[in-house]
């Protein structure tokens, strides 16, 4: 099929790829990565300091930094609009483009002649009436969804597309130490406050990874339980290294309490082997299979639920494990989908 030149539009908050844990970056990263090898002309809108073996346009050298409340930010400064708007004053240059800017490239899109493809890597649900009228003025534009448990709004979603991982970078084990994993935001609704009570409540060492995010939360409830024995809190920490500590966890906790559109950690541990322990909400419904590849636990049978998940995990086949993130979740197929979805737009 004919090459194509494609737009990839992130928001400038985390080089590409990021330099510790993080979610929509590392996807958009591969995705960049996998199109520009099948010979597809990718251009990154992105910032300065990003690397990538794509064309890179940037307005800003430096990254903005992760922020926790991306409305206060879009309202506080209009460099982001001026990021997003860069990609789309060049957009003639480019056969499609595919953003994952979230709000700020609704309205552009809208006036735009190249097609545009809006992936956003939430959930939703929105405390602020501004952003579910923004969507809903522009719910006929194209979206696609990480899961389907993310669609909803009634938003013109023409395809759900997996994120996918690169499975060569997660190395697969079957034999596993005495320790438990949380990897994450250390957020409230990200449940580590659970993790934490399974681990002691099973007597198991438990490893916390990833940023603080929420300060408040973090002092007053998570640090008081780390003894730096059972209870040991790594701070953030790159890919590599996440993945000496999944391919040798017995168990991945991730009792995340709100509707997660995805949830890569989950399926990044499941690839080195580890079967997954969750709350079943989100779309971790459709990453985790029940019972073959981890354990989906119902949110209101709490941490018990865990707990007795945990005590049959050696039940789960780590070998089942990766041939489930292999056949559903790698980033070939991820891209592949994302392709024949561009052509289908193109079609139009």
């Amino acid at each position: 099929m004919e090459k194509l030149k494609i737009a990839q539009l992130v928001l400038p908050w985390i080089p590409i790829p990021p330099p510790k844990f993080a979610g929509t970056e590392w996807i958009v990263a591969w995705l960049t990565e996998e199109l520009q090898r099948k010979g597809h002309e990718v251009t990154l809108f992105s910032v300065g300091e990003s690397k990538t073996s794509a064309k890179l346009e940037y307005v800003y050298k430096e990254a903005f930094g992760l922020q926790k409340d991306v409305m206060a930010s879009l309202k506080n400064s209009f460099k982001p609009l001026v990021h997003v708007a860069n990609c789309f004053e060049k957009a003639d240059r480019f056969d499609i483009i595919h953003s994952h800017a979230q709000f700020s490239a609704l309205p552009l899109s809208a006036i735009c002649k190249t097609p545009t493809l809006h992936t956003f890597h939430r959930m939703f649900d929105f405390e602020n009436e501004d952003e579910k009228e923004l969507l809903l003025h522009y719910k006929d534009l194209n979206y696609s969804s990480i899961s389907d448990s993310q669609r909803t709004l009634g938003l013109n979603f023409i395809k759900t597309v997996y994120n996918g991982i690169p499975l060569d970078k997660f190395d697969y084990s079957d034999e596993k130490d005495d320790y438990l994993l949380w990897v994450g935001r250390l957020a409230k609704k990200k449940g580590p406050k659970e993790a934490i009570e399974v681990a002691k409540n099973l007597n198991k060492k438990l490893f916390l990874i990833g940023k603080i995010t929420e300060e408040d939360f973090f002092k007053q409830e998570i640090s008081p339980l780390i003894d730096k024995k059972q209870i040991i809190y790594l701070g953030e920490m790159d890919q590599k290294n996440i993945v000496d500590y999944y391919k040798k966890a017995e168990a991945f906790l991730f009792p995340i309490k709100w509707n997660e559109p995805f949830g890569l950690v989950p399926v990044e541990a499941m690839a080195c082997g580890t079967p997954a322990v969750a709350y079943k909400n989100g779309g971790a419904k459709e990453t985790i299979k029940d019972k073959e590849t981890g354990f989906l636990v119902e949110e209101k049978e709490g941490v018990l639920g865990l707990i007795e998940s945990v005590k049959n995990i050696k039940s789960i086949s780590p070998k089942k494990c990766r041939e489930h993130v292999e056949k559903n979740f790698s980033v070939e197929k991820m891209v592949n989908e994302y392709e024949s979805l561009y052509y289908k737009m193109l079609e139009k």
